[in-house]
């Protein structure tokens, strides 16, 4: 999408409302299309529609010509606080919901449909809700959202979604799907999983770094100096070793500590690893023996990373609370008090933080160091949720077809919400933010690991924890424990594969 300035993105988010209009549950037949065209429902732009807006709704309005389901209902199922429904069906000036309200409302009027919303308490909960459903033959869901790492695993496990790159009306070319899908979501060389513009998530998940800006000045810190440094391609972990070493260990507790909330095993993407492998058949695997770069990789962090004296970090293994530890609720309160100077994070975190009482900056996760090529901004799969396509639905074309007209209105109206006026305006204090906002985009990674990592809803599984522990508690037994949990996640991957060909 091009950029444009963010008083026009929140100036789109403030257009006027029209009512969405509301449709029966009758399925007409016949394919002569007499609904509206986003020339009337969808450009409240006063003017400032951009070019791209303009092809998105061309493109709409194809999609609308193309089919005639005037009159269904598309129903969506998701836990509840994926926002994948507005508060109300109306303007509510809560960015998030209206944002979803216009694509919503859009699509009911140039489509002649309702869009009717299950929501559930989490995502294992929808997957039972729709597993339940498909096992029984019935049709009534057209798209289920969830995290890949739950939701995602469940219904690949049970066969009960289908294949999504070879389906008449998604174009997974277009800008408001994930670029690498095919590279990183495919198993067995097929697709089942959808991301992009359609979920929040997508803004949210990058990892970066947040660096509080009260504490560079009180300890002579530059900040313009660390946004070059990203700049010419120089921030590495020894840089930011270098950069911080400034603070003295906080050897009593009660001072200011260099790093807090470490990422763990994110570091073996975020220097250019993977931890997936593919087969000749396109089947993921993982090495059987821990692999030498990130046995390096752990020996050059986990001294610092596991040093409470410089890293604020709570050590599950140990049931340590963060009260008990530092006296406050979360290890955020210690950022928020000005007693970190880096907080290893996601970029979610800064549109939480701006509403707190911190000024901070925002940074990508440091290269491995000068050799790599790149930065790498690794978002978590297990909390990246997707899209799926029930195996039963009332219409596969109608499944199909709204799916893809919620991913490119998406574009329209969720992306600047959250990217361009969350994110990019509301939540940075320099200018600077938000060129580095642009690279930790650009430069977004993913692993398919969580998919057979062993974890659910609640945990990585034995795999991840254990690489998370030799990180950023101890990587004495880091080889050991990854080859015996290896041996497990390839026990997984291959069950996941098996199931995924039972798939039509």
């Amino acid at each position: 999408m091009k950029k444009v300035l963010s008083l026009i993105f929140v100036l789109l988010l403030t257009v006027p409302l029209i009512a969405s209009c509301s449709g029966g549950g009758n399925r007409p037949e016949g394919t002569e299309n007499t609904s509206g065209t986003v020339g009337t429902a969808a450009t409240e732009s006063e003017g400032l529609e951009t070019e791209n807006y303009a092809m998105i709704d061309e493109y709409v309005d194809d999609l609308v010509s193309s089919v005639n389901f005037k009159g269904w209902t598309f129903t969506f199922i998701a836990k509840e606080d994926s926002w994948n429904r507005p508060l109300k069906e109306e303007e509510t000036g809560v960015t998030e919901s209206d944002a979803v309200y216009y694509r919503q409302r859009d699509i009911e009027e140039l489509f002649g449909i309702d869009i009717d919303y299950v929501t559930t308490e989490n995502g294992d909960i929808t997957a039972d809700q729709v597993k339940n459903e498909v096992m029984a033959g019935g049709t009534a869901y057209d798209l289920a959202q969830g995290s890949c790492g739950t939701t995602g695993q469940a219904l690949l496990n049970a066969a009960v979604i289908r294949q999504v790159d070879n389906l008449k009306y998604i174009d997974l070319d277009r800008e408001w799907w994930l670029p690498s899908l095919r590279d990183v979501y495919s198993i067995g060389n097929r697709l089942f999983f959808l991301t992009g513009s359609l979920v929040r998530h997508n803004y949210c998940d990058a990892s970066c770094v947040l660096f509080n800006k009260k504490v560079t000045s009180m300890f002579g810190i530059d900040d313009a100096s660390l946004y070059q440094c990203v700049r010419d391609g120089k921030w590495t972990l020894d840089k930011m070793f270098e950069v911080a070493s400034v603070i003295p260990e906080n050897v009593s507790g009660t001072g200011t500590w260099r790093y807090s909330e470490p990422l763990g095993f994110t570091y073996i993407m975020t220097s250019g690893m993977r931890i997936t492998q593919f087969d000749e058949d396109g089947n993921p695997y993982v090495e059987k023996s821990l692999p030498i770069g990130v046995s390096n990789l752990a020996d050059k962090l986990c001294p610092v990373l596991s040093d409470d004296t410089q890293t604020a970090a709570i050590k599950y293994t140990k049931n340590e609370s963060v009260e008990d530890k530092y006296g406050v609720e979360s290890l955020t309160d210690l950022f928020v008090d000005n007693r970190v100077l880096f907080k290893f994070g996601y970029t979610g975190n800064a549109i939480d933080l701006r509403q707190a009482d911190v000024q901070f900056g925002i940074l990508p996760v440091p290269k491995e160091s000068d050799s790599q090529k790149d930065y790498c901004s690794y978002a978590r799969m297990g909390w990246e949720a997707s899209v799926y396509i029930p195996r039963s639905v009332q219409s596969v074309d109608f499944s199909d077809v709204i799916t893809e007209a919620i991913a490119a209105l998406s574009d329209k109206y969720v992306k600047p919400a959250y990217y361009d006026k969350l994110l990019k305006a509301q939540s940075v204090f320099d200018m600077e933010s938000r060129d580095m906002i642009d690279i930790i985009f650009k430069t977004k990674v993913y692993d398919l690991v969580p998919l057979y990592s062993g974890g659910n809803f609640y945990t990585m599984g034995s795999f991840l924890q254990a690489l998370e522990d030799g990180f950023n508690i101890d990587n004495s037994q880091l080889a050991s424990s990854y080859a015996s949990n290896a041996k497990v996640v390839n026990i997984y991957a291959k069950q996941l594969a098996k199931a995924v060909s039972k798939i039509d």
